[in-house]
């Protein structure tokens, strides 16, 4: 059999390309040696399985300890019914064991005779400990996916028998999951209030998240492609993988396994990949919305995320986003949609920042009574004039009335030009749009029939003439056009008539058209 770029569930060795996961968390032995209960947190789809599987079989090969790796994401259905939770908890420690271990290793019945389920996988654990010949480390996945008490009592339970390690409990445990735990308030039914993740477990170590792949093992991922097929990538299409994924392993899996396996792969076993293949692949991507793109745009529909990339998304106000829960803003970040830049708070990477806004404004593309081939002129050049005439007179009729006003009421503009724009070039372009807290405003630019038009969207409360027209300006000679237009956007319609109210100037050797919307 072939290998193949996976996305979906832990790499195995023998089926997929892969880097060496052990490099990606080299100071786990460490803690492993010394005895510690540690947090590994991570966004989904960063390699967390994969790796901790790649370290358990390391461990048993070595013959030091006896390791296992355990998922314990079917107990979250239990809710606060602790005795039901310890229950799944003691049969996916079997089941995994079955799977993982020698029969010697294996917990015998006995194991199993625990004295109360409210207490069933710590009695499980210290009974199995005393009965093997080596430590026993113990790597529990998905700690985090649990709710309520049976978080709790997980926590707790590993907590109570941390004193007995390693004769009657396990040497070093690790709970794998999204967040660190420090940052999670987990309402206990039983006692009527919410317990700090961290008071929970503080006999944690220390927490290790896992980073996007460098640009080396990018490299080395697709190299080993290359020896096994003979496809080369040029420079330049690596380099706009990396540019486009930040190193983020699904993605940079996932646009692999378009260009060279799935049935419609863009190009043939043994073609030269360049960067024109890199768009196709991604595009098919966006418009397909895999799992884990669909995971993600999920997650805007919930008003804590809604509340923080509103922001991004529309104002990029950072005073705003500083009066924001720090709680959100840091879920936001788990989720792997955001990271910290010298800038402020942006979009992960580029795929990310050109899939957010288009699931967002999918709503509005649905009510729109838009048919691309209107503006669409006989030379197959796109009219933009007439793209932005019919535009004024639908925002006029409708922009009391447009979709994501509630979750999404600073950035819901944006949205609905966003939308009104991606609608028209579905028929034969692409949008690229830049936009970050603290910028301020939001860069898109039209690729269209071999010419490029570029927008930069504002709204009224932070609009300053000068700056935006500076902004604008360097835009437009960056992107090696002379025209540009700077739309203003208001919250409040008092003239319908103004929409669309066109200045133009000259700014930096550019014409830029400021638009009042």
């Amino acid at each position: 059999m072939k290998k193949f770029f996976n996305t979906s569930g832990p790499c195995v060795p023998e089926d997929h390309y892969m880097v060496d996961p052990l490099v990606r968390l080299k100071t786990v032995r460490e803690l492993v040696d010394g005895k510690k209960y540690f947090i590994l947190h991570a966004p989904r789809q960063m390699g967390k399985s994969t790796t901790i599987i790649a370290l358990m079989n390391a461990l048993n090969e070595e013959g030091k300890y006896i390791a296992l790796y355990v998922n314990v994401e079917n107990a979250q259905p239990m809710h606060n019914n602790v005795e039901a939770a310890n229950e799944v908890f003691l049969s996916s420690i079997a089941r995994h064991a079955r799977h993982y271990l020698p029969k010697e290793y294996q917990p015998s019945p006995q194991c199993f005779q625990v004295v109360s389920m409210q207490d069933g996988m710590s009695d499980f654990l210290s009974t199995w400990c005393t009965e093997l010949p080596k430590p026993l480390v113990l790597f529990i996945d998905e700690a985090d996916s649990l709710i309520g008490d049976s978080l709790l009592s997980l926590l707790r339970q590993v907590r109570s028998g941390y004193n007995n390690r390693p004769k009657s409990f396990p040497h070093s445990i690790a709970l794998i999951g999204l967040r660190d735990l420090r940052d999670y308030r987990i309402y206990s039914d039983r006692e009527k209030r919410y317990v700090l993740g961290g008071s929970a477990f503080n006999i944690k170590d220390e927490s290790l998240t896992m980073l996007n792949f460098s640009p080396e093992e990018v490299r080395e991922l697709y190299a080993r492609h290359t020896a096994a097929t003979g496809q080369v990538f040029t420079e330049e299409a690596l380099d706009l993988i990396l540019e486009q994924t930040q190193g983020q392993p699904w993605l940079v899996n996932a646009i692999g396994r378009e260009l060279c396996f799935n049935q419609h792969k863009v190009q043939p076993e043994g073609r030269t990949i360049i960067p024109d293949d890199v768009r196709q692949a991604i595009e098919i991507l966006i418009q397909r919305r895999d799992v884990h793109l669909d995971n993600l745009q999920e997650k805007l529909t919930e008003p804590r995320v809604a509340k923080i990339m509103d922001i991004i998304i529309g104002s990029g106000d950072l005073e705003k986003l500083a009066a924001a829960p720090a709680d959100d803003v840091q879920y936001v970040k788990d989720l792997g949609l955001v990271v910290k830049t010298p800038q402020g708070l942006a979009v992960a990477n580029p795929i990310y920042r050109e899939v957010l806004p288009r699931e967002l404004s999918k709503v509005h593309q649905e009510v729109l009574p838009v048919d691309p081939v209107w503006f669409v002129r006989p030379d197959g050049k796109l009219d933009i004039e007439k793209v932005l005439d019919e535009f004024y007179e639908f925002y006029r009729e409708n922009s009391e009335m447009l979709p994501q006003k509630r979750l999404y009421p600073e950035a819901t503009y944006h949205l609905a030009f966003m939308a009104w724009l991606q609608r028209i070039v579905n028929g034969g372009g692409y949008i690229r749009r830049e936009y970050a807290a603290g910028r301020g405003f939001i860069d898109l630019t039209i690729h269209f029939a071999g010419e490029k038009f570029i927008f930069e969207l504002k709204t009224a409360q932070n609009f300053k003439r000068e700056k935006a027209l500076d902004q604008i300006g360097k835009y437009a000679e960056r992107m090696s056009v002379n025209e540009g237009y700077l739309m203003v956007f208001r919250r409040k319609m008092d003239n319908p008539e103004a929409v669309g109210q066109r200045e133009t100037v000259e700014h930096l050797g550019k014409k830029i058209h400021l638009v009042l919307v």
